[in-house]
């Protein structure tokens, strides 16, 4: 095979989201959510 035949794709098939952009986002904000969350419990 050459270079122009290989076809790489992005990402994953198994996703609820659009875009990668979309999911990269979200991502973002659970985990802020998250860490905001262990720093109001943890002492």
């Amino acid at each position: 095979m050459s270079k122009e035949q290989i076809k790489f794709k992005r990402g994953s098939a198994l996703t609820i989201f659009n875009t990668d952009r979309h999911e990269d986002w979200m991502a973002l904000a659970c985990s802020l959510l998250i860490a905001l969350g262990v720093y109001l419990l943890v002492d």
